[in-house]
């Protein structure tokens, strides 16, 4: 069986961007489609609408917080090996 490659603290980060962009324009269409409802009370197909919005963003939302954990504990764990040496 094949092993992942572990991805590198400039490999994150780059997802990380793209991971930012993603939910940058995730808010974007959320608050348009919910900007679209003046009196506060969607029309049927308006609450999907707002439930796909909402899903999306809390997946982009989940995917920067990953990769925020990741880059944490691979900042920790390059740390925790300069103090060794």
């Amino acid at each position: 069986m094949l092993k992942a490659k572990p991805a590198t603290q400039k490999e994150l980060n780059e997802q990380l961007k793209v991971a930012r962009n993603a939910q940058k324009e995730a808010i974007k269409r959320f608050r348009k489609i919910v900007g679209n409802i003046p009196s506060g009370l969607p029309h049927p197909d308006g609450s999907d609408r707002i439930r796909n919005a909402s899903r999306e963003l809390t997946e982009t939302h989940n995917r920067m917080v990953a990769l925020l954990v990741k880059l944490n504990r691979m900042s920790q764990d390059g740390e925790g090996k300069k103090r060794k040496t």
